[in-house]
């Protein structure tokens, strides 16, 4: 190990100790995607979402024809060190296959600040039996139904 190598490293170790922040304090900023539970808090991506969101059923007229779309609610916070929007998918699954996938999002927030959040399903129906619901980065992927 070089000299360099050495005092980056001791630079790296002051500026944790200085920041916690910067060391992560419990902060996950990782956008893989993580299985969540209705209504439980979760974080991603350096958001926390907090207890208590909910999905419901919004009925809606399509083509003269009554629909239930799911809406999901919630509070969710900016817990990164930075000024940022909230966008992301909720994808609800049976054995795998998704059922309906919904695009949610908040406006910019500071840091720890907090608002509502919302996914309007209106592109898709009401997940009647589903067993896993992911928080996942938002795709412009047209191609999928």
């Amino acid at each position: 190990m070089t000299r360099r190598t050495r005092l980056a490293g001791a630079l790296v170790a002051l500026a944790c100790v200085g920041s916690l922040s910067a060391c992560g304090d419990d902060v996950n900023t990782s956008t893989d995607p993580v299985e969540v539970e209705v209504g439980e808090a979760f974080t991603w991506n350096g958001f926390a979402v907090e207890k208590g969101w909910e999905l419901r059923g919004i009925e809606r007229s399509v083509d003269l024809e009554e629909v239930t779309t799911p809406e999901v609610s919630g509070t969710i916070a900016n817990k990164a060190d930075e000024e940022r929007a909230a966008i992301f998918e909720m994808v609800f699954s049976q054995d795998g296959d998704p059922l309906a996938t919904l695009s949610c999002s908040a406006a910019k927030m500071a840091t720890d600040q907090s608002m509502q959040f919302i996914c309007p399903g209106l592109s898709t129906t009401m997940p009647k039996d589903y067993d896993a619901v992911v928080v996942q980065e938002f795709s412009r992927d047209s191609t999928s139904s």
